[in-house]
């Protein structure tokens, strides 16, 4: 802008000293006779007018351009400071589902290692495993409850409940459960098929349990760490069992920073 004023006055002093030079020429003229002065000298006046004109419009439209600039500069700055927080905000919640993504992976990998309900299961052999389990405290050993068994019996006249009924009768035969400090057993000596299922406690996740029987006996599930359950049905002295099992099971470390 200041150079643009300096173009314009130094535009009005070059007119100024062509109109006196020029004037100076009129005068010599006139007295010479060559040409009337009047005329000379109104179209010399208007010629500047027209050039002092044009230099003012010019300082004008540079005013305008600057302005405009400025203005220009000042919304471009507001939006990328408006599209700076966006970044920040997007990149933290990719940082934050990058995180999240890299604890399911894990999770994943370790339930993946994790050992199943197959690693802890024999088939035809069901005496005692030959694994040094310490001293045990047994909370429950033996068959499932037979209140189970005696309703179910007493249910099985009619056809939609006489296969509960052979269910309870078979699990009353044939199963057999020990629940210890150290491990949750289930025995089956079913004709069909013999086998043993010792689950280790810091192999279990979970457990949870529903009562039965106006609380008799109760139905209870077992998660292992690799998400695989084991289902113990008619377990007398339920809530105590679940009490041992929750205290006694696997349970994540968690690290303070």
């Amino acid at each position: 802008m200041a150079t643009t004023t300096t173009m314009v006055a130094t535009t009005a002093g070059l007119a100024t000293r062509a109109v006196t030079r020029h004037s100076s020429a009129v005068v010599r003229r006139t007295t010479k006779g060559s040409m009337p002065m009047t005329t000379m000298t109104s179209t010399t006046a208007r010629g500047v007018s027209t050039i002092v004109a044009r230099a003012a419009d010019a300082d004008a439209d540079a005013t305008d351009a600057s302005d405009g600039d400025a203005a220009f500069e000042a919304k471009l700055g507001a939006l990328r400071g408006k599209r700076s927080k966006r970044a920040v905000k997007e990149a933290s919640e990719s940082a934050g589902d990058a995180a999240e993504t890299s604890n399911m992976r894990r999770a994943a990998a370790a339930q993946s290692r994790a050992k199943g309900v197959r690693d802890f299961t024999v088939t035809e052999n069901i005496e005692e495993p030959a694994i040094d389990w310490g001293t045990e405290t047994i909370v429950y050993e033996g068959p499932p409850a037979r209140g189970e068994v005696v309703a179910n019996v007493a249910m099985s006249w009619t056809l939609v409940w006489l296969p509960l009924a052979i269910q309870a009768v078979g699990r009353a035969l044939w199963l057999n459960y020990k629940i210890t400090d150290k491990r949750v057993s289930v025995v089956s000596v079913s004709p069909l098929r013999k086998e043993r299922t010792d689950i280790p406690m810091d192999q279990i996740q979970d457990v949870v349990s529903i009562g039965r029987g106006i609380g008799a006996w109760g139905d209870m599930v077992v998660t292992l760490r690799n998400g695989e359950k084991v289902e113990l049905r008619s377990l007398p002295e339920y809530k105590k069992c679940e009490e041992v099992i929750r205290e006694k099971m696997y349970k994540e470390k968690i690290i303070d920073f």
